[in-house]
Formats: structure tokens, C-alpha cells, sequence
């Protein structure tokens, strides 16, 4: 954008103060032939700079031929064409080549630069009968240095561009890690669930099946292979758990684990977050089925991301409603708000969308964004084979 405002501005300013030098010095006093040249090489330059707003190289190409065309023609007066208003739309070019190019190719649009002022102050020590060679390197020296400032201004805006890239990338990156811990806790909490189920179930089943062996007389119960192998099911779902734990130690330690919540969790997470000034509402519908216990985790820590947002960056008294909508194949979990009185600075927000959408997507769903004067967060959630 800003190549194109500065293209209209040189347009609009030089462009006339070109036509105007043409018209009123160089055509009265050197034929309107050669300024009708200069002043269409003019244009051709001024073209050169919106094209290269799209295209860098191929603007740049154009306004480097046009330039060496204006800088090869001697004007008494002027020493060189190439010194009219319009010129100024090369340091344009040099900017855009310099900030949008690789660096070879950028130090080859600032050799270029150089040549042509070098080749300008040679058209004047020629066109003039008594040069001053002071005179003559110092107005290439000038030329030199305007080229190479606008090449320099270009170089530093690209710097700035891939710095700002750059932190944006390692913010997702920071957010996808921390979301990616987050979830390793709630996978703890539902493995560790499965397993301690698991284990006392197994060691239940062993327990019942030796009291069976003892009431059945003749029966040995020691050497039992059935007792021997509920056993090691046992063993093995406990050292499962301690792993477990371990490897949890290693992506996160110290820290507590975090209580985890399904959906039966989203009713007293709404209470909870309700207040006088905030009005916070939860409607279900359709028949209730069963979700795989990521889904359900997903599903509950993006209402608590959501409500967590609402009252972080919406000012009060506002009114937010958390949907669950039980349909055939699926469920809908909508979370809105009426955008209160307004929105609060927001500076630092987006880690928890990312977050949020890292969760359910590792979960098999899909998450959906709308702003309006309040915020929409639509997440569908696939229902499990066995419903």
C-alpha cells in the first residue's frame, strides 16, 4: 500500500513540475522535439513506479532503461534529462526493489543506482565546455547518495517486516506449546481415570475369582494361572500410571495437574461465571450421547476459554449464552455475547483462540470465529461410532 500512495504522490507533484520545466525552459529554448522526448521518458518513469508496486523487477527494469534513455540526453541548462522533478520515481524503485527483493538481487538494483549517477555526472563533465571537477564529483557523489539512501530506507523496511513475521510466528509457536501442555494434563487426568478404573476392576476380578477357588474344596488357589494373570494385569495398569505420571514430570514440572471437566462440568462453570453484571445463560437441546473423553475435555475448556475472554475484554453489564445442540451426527457448542458496553484493550489477546483451536483439532472438530459487536465461537464436535 504504501508503494502505491508514494507512486500517486510522485505522480501528482513531480509529474507537473516536469511538464512544466519542459514547457517553459526546454522547449523555447531547445525545441519542442527534445522535450516531447524527455517529457514522454518522463512518463514511461512515472508508469515504471506503479508497475512496480505489482511487480518489482519488471517496474524496475522499465524505469532503469528509461532512465539511462534520460540520463544519455544532454540538456544545456541542466547538464543531464535525468535531472528533472520525475526522476525521483527511481529512489521509489530502489525502495521497492531493496524491500521486497532477495539481496542479490537488491544489490544489483543499488549497482545499477550507482552506475546511473556515475553516468549522469558524465553527461554534464561532457555537455559542459569548462567542467569543474569539484563540481562534477560532487554531483555524483549527491546522486550516488540519494540513490543508496532510498535503497538503504528499503532494506531496513524489510528487516522490520521479517522481524514482525518472525515474533508473530514464534507467538503461534509459544501458544501452540503451551496449548499442547495444557492438553498433556488432560490426557493424564482421562488416562489415569481409565487406568485406576481398570486396575481396581482387574484386582476385583482376582479378589472374587481366589474367594471362588477357596469355597470350591480340592481346588489349589496359589498356582492358579487365571489369579497369576489377573495379577499381572493389575501390576501392569500400575506401572502404566507411574510412567504416565513420569512423563508428565518431564513436559511440565514442577506444577499441580489441573482439575479436568467434561460436559457435565459446563452447567457450574456457567453459574460460576455468572454475576450481576454478567447474565450468563446455558440452554441444551437434543437427546444426549456419548462423546470420546477428548472431545469432551475440548469441548469444556473452550467454554472456559470463551467465558474467560467475554469477561477479561468485554466491559460490563453484558449478556453471554453458552448452546449444547445434541444433532443426529454431531454437537454444537456455541458460546455469544452482546458485546456489553464495549470491548476492553485487548492487547495480548489470540493465544487463547490458538489454543483453543489447536485443542479441537487434536480432538477431531472443527472451530468457527464471528465478530460482530460481540464475539461468536461455533465449535462442531463429531459424535463417537457407538452412538
Amino acid at each position: 500500500m504504501a508503494p502505491l500512495v508514494a507512486a500517486a504522490l510522485l505522480c501528482a507533484l513531480a509529474l507537473p513540475l516536469s511538464i512544466a520545466l519542459l514547457v517553459q525552459v526546454v522547449a523555447p529554448e531547445h525545441g519542442a522535439s527534445i522535450a516531447l522526448r524527455i517529457g514522454i521518458l518522463a512518463g514511461v518513469l512515472h508508469i515504471a513506479g506503479f508497475v512496480c508496486v505489482r511487480f518489482p523487477r519488471t517496474g524496475f527494469a522499465i524505469g532503469a532503461l528509461a532512465m539511462l534513455a534520460l540520463a544519455a540526453t544532454s540538456v544545456p541548462g541542466l547538464s543531464s534529462a535525468a535531472l528533472v522533478p520525475s526522476a525521483a520515481v527511481f529512489v521509489l524503485l530502489e525502495w521497492q526493489i531493496a524491500s521486497t527483493q532477495e539481496k542479490a538481487t537488491a544489490i544489483g538494483a543499488i549497482g545499477v543506482g550507482i552506475a546511473g549517477a556515475g553516468i549522469i555526472a558524465a553527461v554534464d563533465a561532457v555537455a559542459n565546455p569548462s567542467p569543474e571537477p569539484l563540481g562534477i564529483g560532487f554531483e555524483g557523489v549527491a546522486l550516488a547518495a540519494v540513490v543508496t539512501a532510498g535503497w538503504l530506507l528499503g532494506r531496513e523496511a524489510r528487516r522490520r517486516r521479517s522481524a514482525a513475521a518472525a515474533w508473530a510466528e514464534q507467538r503461534v509457536e509459544d501458544a501452540l506449546a503451551a496449548e499442547r501442555a495444557r492438553i498433556s494434563h488432560d490426557l493424564h487426568d482421562v488416562v489415569s481415570h481409565g487406568l485406576a478404573v481398570m486396575i481396581a476392576q482387574v484386582e476385583a476380578a482376582r479378589v472374587l475369582a481366589q474367594r471362588a477357588r477357596q469355597e470350591s474344596p480340592g481346588s489349589p488357589t496359589s498356582e492358579a494361572p487365571e489369579l497369576e494373570t489377573l495379577e499381572r494385569a493389575a501390576e501392569t495398569g500400575r506401572s502404566a500410571m507411574q510412567g504416565l505420571r513420569g512423563m508428565l514430570r518431564l513436559l511440565d514440572e514442577p506444577g499441580d495437574l489441573p482439575p479436568v471437566s467434561g460436559l457435565a462440568g459446563i452447567p457450574a462453570l456457567v453459574e460460576g461465571a455468572a454475576s450481576p453484571a454478567h447474565r450468563v445463560s446455558f440452554l441444551e437441546s437434543g437427546r444426549t450421547r456419548a462423546l470420546a473423553p477428548d472431545a469432551e475435555v475440548a469441548l469444556f475448556r473452550a467454554t472456559q476459554e470463551a467465558l474467560t475472554n467475554v469477561m477479561r475484554h468485554v466491559e460490563p453489564p453484558l449478556q453471554a449464552t453458552v448452546a449444547l445442540d445434541w444433532r443426529d451426527d454431531d454437537v454444537v457448542l456455541t458460546v455469544t455475547d452482546d458485546g456489553g458496553t464495549g470491548r476492553r484493550d485487548a492487547a495480548g489477546a489470540g493465544r487463547g483462540l490458538v489454543g483453543m483451536a489447536e485443542r479441537v483439532r487434536h480432538a477431531g472438530g472443527t472451530l468457527q470465529v464471528e465478530r460482530g459487536r460481540g464475539w461468536s465461537i461455533r465449535i462442531t464436535m463429531p459424535l463417537t461410532d457407538e452412538t
